[in-house]
């Protein structure tokens, strides 16, 4: 089924936990307080979680080991940017290429029950039935077959994973710190999750049966050193937006999903405040990282440029990191375009108040990414 065909349907969202080794799972609700109304949500993430234990154990025991032997031939390609910069359109774009492979949405949540035949047809089918058409906050299409985040799946055995804010958003910044910069990390915990994250990619490329593997991950915006570390000749391209429709887009996504995920009780106003960190966390540690990337292996764009103009745009990209057979791609990107003429972004207003506000708590990437206040949003006085 193609993106463009998914129909609008209803559903439920459970946190990927359902997905992790469980004493991943005791360990953070051990560390992590779990406010009371979230508690049914707790025994249902536990219940799917045990019953997924010997499918994941046969998976790890008998299979993960042959896929983590076979090296990859080509260099990964990283899509990075914060949140709600394009990231996700730009993903969805390349992977049309018929030789990019990605990290499925199925993947994403089970990545130990993807080769074991009953395992994957229980859980694969589990997740289609309960997964919605639209994901909250931004209308974009889903299906278990779509490409996702592979940050979801990096905490399934070894527990660094950023995205363990979405169960436990007051940890927010001190996930950041542990997962992103990997602070007091130790090498032990930091050489397993690179062996993870390369099975991982070992993993997306076999079951998508492609060659050449492509990630959208914006955590990994703050981690390309880690990455040169594991494929020193990796490509990446970066995209970014205007900040101010950045933090209002994060912040429409943030207050939408967190409510379907999390498993502590946080307002509004408090999701609001953990933006301004982020944000400045990630784009310092982006430029602070990104001249170690290889010359020629290394492209920056903007959401703009790709919205206006997408195939010059993305013939660059091929051109820029040398990547072949842009040609034969061009024909599906110009199909998947043609399908979502029709989705309609957000429309957003905002308080003069707190637009001054990220004016001058994000003055420097405003002014390092040559952005202004946008035309297309409404100021609100008072």
């Amino acid at each position: 089924m193609s993106q463009q065909q998914s129909r609008v349907k209803k559903g439920i969202y459970l946190p990927p936990a359902v997905g992790y080794s469980l004493s991943i799972l005791l360990n953070l609700l051990i560390k992590n307080r779990v406010s009371l109304k979230y508690v049914p949500r707790l025994i249902a993430v536990l219940l799917i979680n045990v019953i997924n234990f010997p499918f994941r154990f046969y998976e790890r025991l008998f299979i993960n080991p042959e896929i983590s032997k076979k090296p990859i031939e080509e260099a990964p390609v990283f899509i990075i940017g914060h949140w709600r910069s394009g990231t996700t359109h730009l993903h969805n774009l390349l992977s049309q290429d018929p030789q990019m492979g990605y990290t499925t949405t199925y993947q994403s949540v089970f990545p130990d029950t993807l080769f074991n035949k009953l395992g994957y047809f229980l859980f694969n089918g589990f997740t289609r039935l309960l997964m919605p058409g639209r994901r909250a906050g931004d209308n974009v299409s889903m299906d278990a077959s779509f490409p996702q985040e592979e940050e979801f799946a990096l905490g399934d055995k070894t527990p660094m994973c950023f995205y363990y804010f979405w169960m436990f958003p007051r940890n927010l910044l001190k996930l950041y710190d542990e997962t992103i910069r990997v602070k007091n990390t130790s090498s032990q915990k930091k050489e397993s999750w690179k062996n993870d994250y390369k099975l991982l990619i070992n993993k997306s490329l076999k079951n998508t049966g492609r060659k050449i593997y492509l990630s959208k991950n914006p955590p990994n915006t703050g981690r390309i050193q880690l990455l040169l570390e594991m494929y020193p000749n990796a490509k990446f391209i970066h995209i970014h937006r205007n900040p101010v429709e950045v933090f209002l887009s994060t912040r429409k996504f943030f207050q939408q999903m967190l409510p379907h995920l999390t498993l502590q009780s946080m307002g509004d106003k408090e999701i609001e405040d953990l933006i301004f960190p982020l944000y400045k966390n990630l784009m310092s540690d982006y430029f602070d990282q990104k001249d170690s990337i290889p010359p020629g292996n290394f492209v920056e764009i903007s959401f703009n440029q790709l919205e206006k103009n997408p195939l010059p745009v993305l013939k660059d990209i091929y051109k820029c990191l040398s990547i072949e057979n842009y040609q034969e791609a061009e024909p599906h990107f110009t199909q998947y375009l043609k399908g979502i003429k029709q989705y309609k972004k957000n429309n957003h207003r905002i308080k003069r108040e707190l637009l001054n506000r990220i004016l001058k708590e994000w003055n420097p990437f405003m002014m390092a990414l040559n952005y202004h206040i946008p035309d297309t949003i409404e100021i609100i006085d008072g």
